[in-house]
């Protein structure tokens, strides 16, 4: 995608009010000045009783009853000036009206379709992206682009517009003062302009700065469990410090430039001002200015250098959304991944792997090597193997969150990768070894993906994750409030809830990827007799590190290094050498020294 492409998608359905709100944005200039103008036509024309050389503005004061008529009756120029600012204020309004509706519906849009771009993203994507990053740019820089849409483009529209016409009458009224008038505006312009050109690198040091200052917030607060178990209070307090100082800094240094700007810009635009005054002055003096045009320049002169000098910040923050513009097109050309292609076959839990290879597309070394298992409909069969033997992205693979590099799955004599992903991931189910529960009730964390389960269907599921009892001791029952990642409630309890929120979804096959761990062996027993009572035909695979929940498994394979080294049941498997029966040993003579 396009920047071009991008501000058309987003702005189409707004042209009308773009158009509408530019045209009021010129009219407001046009009307703001046109009052002085009209106090220099009474002055000189009324007042002083000058001749008048223009035809039109004739016609118009003899509309207005004369000469004559407007002297003795001076109050109708003030009606006039009052008028001319009424609507010259009701333009000004209509025009912030416009840019604000036109921005808000804008953000709003990209807020929505970046959310949801993000949630069809694949898995291997946000895997390697920063989150605090991805939050910085569905804030920061969207929120970018509703200031320039919200205010800085009418403001360039104004601030062009003002200073076009607004030169137009004052080299019409007298060219010689005019050149006077505008010596220094293109210094003052260009100054501004390299300004805030040259310091975008401040501005975006603090925000990155902010984006750090924000992430440490937000890791504390979700790991506030650990850093209270380990006394780490004073490390982090130490750490925010070191982010705030740094951020404050920043801050400061920002500030003391806009400072000097500021009073330096101030100082070229009172010179410029002084000018006027001076060389305007000096012709009224020799007659070239009437009183009326010398109150226009001075008027003009005020009106013109404050948006002169907004006019090279607001093009250097038209840089800035350039760049914010820029980094949300990095997300959007991100490829969504394909959950409607391919087929829909009936699952039953038949899965076969036929020299699978799996390597991950930054590494370098694969992660699983000619794998080769048959797991047959309602069969159990456990994966036991190390830390880094490749189990979780065996779970990876059945789900379709990454695809293998070599091989072959099938499910149900289909190719793996040859089903709809949706339909796939309704019918496997994975229990993860750290489950994420959302800061809501024990319910809803429960039925989160099956919004028709009655409270019979829940309490069923949560019986067979032993944990119902659990919940009816809470003192709200199955309304308990879960904190944020489930915060309140221990690691066997989040694991249980999790094992109910799958059970619920009647899934042909379940995958425990180690999510047994943080229960007790007797909890570990329960849990999964209970899944085999749901359904003889359901389809489970446990991936683990303990003997005590793989001895029950209709067949165990061994993973080491990426590869299958043993098959077998339990009892085959513990009178065979290999890293099943080391592990048994170990996890029985620790069992039995704990007993003793």
């Amino acid at each position: 995608m396009t920047k071009r492409a991008f501000l058309h998608k987003y702005l189409t359905g707004n042209y009308l009010k773009m158009i509408l709100m530019l045209t009021l944005a010129v009219t407001a200039v046009f009307l703001s000045l046109l009052s002085p103008l009209v106090f220099s036509y009474f002055i000189d024309y009324i007042i002083d009783m000058k001749p008048i050389q223009s035809p039109v503005l004739a016609g118009i004061i003899q509309m207005l009853g004369g000469v004559q008529y407007l002297r003795g009756h001076l109050w109708i120029g003030g009606i006039l000036v009052i008028t001319i600012y009424g609507l010259s204020a009701l333009s000004m309004f209509l025009r912030s009206y416009l840019s604000g509706r036109i921005a808000e519906d804008m953000t709003y849009r990209i807020r929505n379709d970046l959310y949801r771009h993000l949630q069809r993203l694949p898995y291997s994507y946000h895997v390697t992206s920063k989150t605090g990053e991805l939050i910085q740019k569905c804030t920061s820089d969207v929120d970018q682009i509703r200031r320039v849409f919200g205010g800085q483009l009418q403001q360039m529209v104004r601030s062009v517009c003002m200073v076009t016409i607004a030169c137009y009458i004052l080299f019409h009224l007298n060219a010689q003062l005019a050149w006077k008038a505008v010596i220094l505006m293109p210094v003052l312009f260009l100054y501004a302009f390299f300004f805030y050109k040259r310091n975008q690198k401040a501005f975006l040091e603090m925000d990155e700065s902010e984006a750090r200052f924000t992430a440490a917030v937000q890791e504390n607060l979700a790991g506030i469990r650990v850093v209270k178990a380990f006394g780490r209070e004073k490390y982090e307090i130490e750490r925010f410090d070191h982010f705030n100082d740094e951020y404050r800094e920043l801050n400061f240094s920002l500030l003391k430039l806009l400072g000097k700007y500021w009073s330096s810009s101030d100082i070229i635009s009172m010179m410029q001002t002084l000018i006027v005054l001076f060389a305007g002055i000096a012709e009224a003096r020799r007659g070239n200015l009437s009183i009326g045009n010398f109150f226009v320049f001075v008027n003009y002169e005020s009106m013109i250098l404050w948006p002169l000098r907004q006019l090279g910040r607001i093009l250097a923050d038209f840089g800035k959304s350039s760049v914010s513009i820029g980094r949300l097109i990095e997300i959007f050309d991100a490829k969504e991944e394909d959950m409607t292609t391919g087929e829909s076959p009936e699952i039953k839990g038949d899965i076969v792997f036929d020299h699978v290879g799996f390597q991950y597309d930054d590494g370098t070394v694969p992660v699983l090597k000619d794998i080769s298992m048959h797991i047959k409909p309602g069969e159990t069969v456990a994966i036991i193997g190390p830390t880094g033997s490749g189990k979780s992205s065996l779970v990876h693979l059945l789900s379709g969150l990454y695809d293998y590099t070599s091989g072959s799955i099938k499910i149900d004599g289909t190719e793996l990768r040859d089903i709809r992903k949706d339909h796939l991931r309704r019918n496997v189910g994975i229990v993860l070894q750290e489950p994420f529960l959302f800061s809501r009730t024990i319910y809803d964390n429960i039925h989160l993906n099956h919004e028709n389960a009655s409270m019979k269907d829940v309490e069923k599921a949560a019986a067979v994750a032993s944990v119902h009892h659990v919940i009816k001791e809470f003192d709200q029952g199955y309304d308990t409030l879960i904190g944020e990642r489930g915060v309140t409630l221990s690691g066997g309890q989040k694991q249980r809830i999790a094992i109910a929120r799958t059970v619920l979804n009647d899934n042909k096959v379940l995958i425990f990827d180690d999510s047994l761990s943080a229960v007790d062996t007797e909890t570990d027993a329960e849990i999964r007799k209970g899944i085999q009572s749901l359904n003889a035909g359901i389809t489970t695979i446990i991936i683990t590190q303990r003997v005590n929940s793989a001895q029950d498994a209709d067949k165990i394979f061994v993973l080491e290094d990426g590869k299958i080294t043993q098959e077998g049941t339990h009892r085959e498997l513990i009178h065979q050498e290999g890293l099943y029966k080391r592990i048994y040993e170990i996890q029985s003579s620790y069992v039995k020294g704990g007993d003793e």
